[in-house]
């Protein structure tokens, strides 16, 4: 055999190798991974409170599996909705970021999950899961 030909062939095969080296994954063996425990803040949230100048305010809650979430607040016949992003700081504890997109910055707030994990706070309002 002509000695070029037989380093290209060993050259290809090395090639073929490591160009598929990562088309098979541990799941292919093993099985596909089974997913753990959905985060317990995943979900609706809501409560109401009554304002000190005497009237109801209604407040609702939803955290979505991708970090973002929303939160919507009903007052005296008006309702305001605002976006946020989260993040899981520790076993019960959340922070929430909230943009201000008129005056360019984002306002933080801690949530506090009970260890029942079916009740929150943040900013003194009390949440029940829906």
């Amino acid at each position: 055999m002509n000695k070029n030909l037989f380093l290209s062939l060993i050259t290809g095969f090395i090639f073929l190798c490591l160009i598929t080296a990562g088309c098979i994954t541990t799941s292919d063996i093993t099985g596909p991974e089974t997913p753990g425990p959905l985060d317990p803040i995943f979900g609706t949230w809501t409560a109401d409170k009554l304002t000190s100048q005497g009237y109801e305010e209604y407040y609702t809650m939803v955290f979505n599996e991708d970090g973002t979430g929303k939160v919507t607040v009903r007052s005296m016949g008006t309702e305001l909705t605002s976006n946020f992003t989260w993040t899981k700081s520790s076993n019960l504890n959340y922070q929430m970021y909230f943009e201000i997109a008129a005056s360019g910055f984002c306002q933080k707030n801690t949530l506090v999950m009970n260890s029942d994990e079916k009740t929150c706070s943040v900013i003194d309002i009390e949440f029940t899961k829906s």
